[in-house]
């Protein structure tokens, strides 16, 4: 027997979190013109590592939007997605959390506007989240997966203070992957301690 949460019932995600000079913030009615307008101008950038930007269309942010929304008495879900704004509420990208890596663990994902890249937008979105997850009583473990070609990615879990502890084979899913996936982990133990959580404090630290 255990007591830990199913793949299916890990979140029950707030509306939004701060970050300092970011807000995560689940999307809203609305949102969808501004998610749309992310991904034409990055599809460019987005392509070579996730396939779902192509051929983006009106209706696919609208169901994006739909499908994250918070609504009043959501059950716990097995994913959740939060758009990144600044504090002129410009689109900077989208990040999420996702049970699909087993029990006591789970998955972050994110991708930025090209246009916003540069300042370190996934790098803190990825730590906000990092704490998020460790806010959920039976989370041990959050991981960062990217394929090995992506260095971008590469990048923002070796900033927080991520552990690299694999690297398996993995059918390439984008044009640009080359079929070897990374695996990051940080435990809930060494997280106060680590880069990220320092990072998120100076943000929060600095934000009026």
């Amino acid at each position: 027997m255990t007591d830990e949460p199913t793949a299916g019932e890990w979140l029950v995600p707030p509306p939004r979190t701060a970050a300092g000079w970011l807000l995560l913030r689940r999307p809203e009615p609305g949102d969808s013109s501004a998610l749309y307008d992310a991904v034409v101008a990055s599809v460019d950038h987005l392509r070579p590592w996730m396939s779902w930007a192509e051929g983006y269309t009106p209706q696919m942010a609208e169901a994006f939007v739909d499908r994250n929304a918070a609504k009043p008495g959501d059950p716990p879900v097995a994913e959740v997605s939060y758009l990144v704004w600044d504090r002129d509420d410009h689109l900077l990208g989208v990040c999420g959390l996702h049970a699909r890596i087993g029990p006591g663990a789970l998955e972050i994902g994110y991708w930025v506007d090209v246009r916003r890249t540069g300042r370190g937008v996934a790098t803190l979105a990825a730590a906000a989240l990092t704490e998020l997850a460790f806010s959920i009583s039976g989370v041990r473990a959050v991981e960062i997966h990217h394929d090995e070609a992506n260095r971008a990615s590469r990048a923002v879990p070796a900033r927080l203070g991520y552990e690299l502890v694999a690297t398996v084979d993995d059918a390439p899913g984008a044009p640009a992957e080359v079929g070897a996936e990374l695996q990051w982990r940080m435990t809930r133990s060494a997280w106060p301690f680590s880069d990220g959580a320092r990072l998120l404090e100076a943000a929060r630290t600095s934000s009026p």
